[in-house]
């Protein structure tokens, strides 16, 4: 005798813990959605931006990189022009520079840290849910008299999905959430690179 189970029967067999990972995926195909959104806006032209912010810098033409980097709308502005403007002093001014880059790190890892829940505890929930429907596949064995075991294989089946859509919620979002921190890392290596060359020709120029 075959078994068939439907898409309803899998949904319903899974219960509040596939339900609540479904919400999870929805929820989590969002943020990444709006994180990615966020991160392309903030970078977009950065690499043109930086190079024309060096060849003014090393042209002398220090208005004109600061008029380039307040028409900016990437985050790489406030860093750049906290180095650029401000206390004489040069390390105060790399502070000021320090603290630019943190809060522009800071609107990078906006919620990220919800995303890292999802991804951590994703994979247990499904795992919550598996062990529930298998301890009611055998209740089910245990109270239909002279059924096979093909009942359990039945309840097995449909209570492994939430293994397989907790691993499916998680997965996603450890990849997205690993993406956006090198992103970050990688932007704020940049903002160092690029605030510690503007004060060291700032720092050189007012030497001489």
């Amino acid at each position: 005798m075959g078994f068939h189970i439907t898409i309803k029967e899998v949904l319903i067999s899974g219960g509040a813990p596939l339900a609540f990972l479904i919400l999870l995926s929805v929820y989590s195909l969002a943020l990444v959605w709006e994180r990615w959104q966020f991160f392309k806006n903030s970078f977009s032209g950065m690499d043109t931006f930086l190079n024309k912010i060096r060849k003014n810098i090393e042209e002398e033409n220090l208005s004109q990189a600061l008029t380039i980097s307040k028409s900016y709308k990437g985050l790489a502005s406030s860093v750049v022009t906290a180095s650029l403007v401000g206390s004489s002093n040069r390390q105060e001014r790399k502070r000021q520079a320090d603290r630019a880059a943190s809060r522009a790190a800071a609107l990078l890892e906006k919620r990220l840290n919800f995303l890292a829940t999802i991804a951590s505890t994703a994979p247990f929930i499904g795992l919550f849910g598996t062990v529930v429907g298998v301890i009611r596949a055998f209740q089910d064995l245990a109270g239909a008299a002279g059924a096979g075991p093909g009942i359990v294989a039945v309840g097995i089946s449909e209570a492994l999905v939430c293994t397989a859509t907790g691993l499916l919620v998680a997965i996603p979002a450890v990849w997205a959430y690993n993406y956006f921190t090198n992103k970050t890392g990688q932007f704020l290596d940049e903002m160092n690179w690029i605030s510690e060359e503007i004060i060291e020709h700032l720092s050189g120029k007012a030497s001489s």
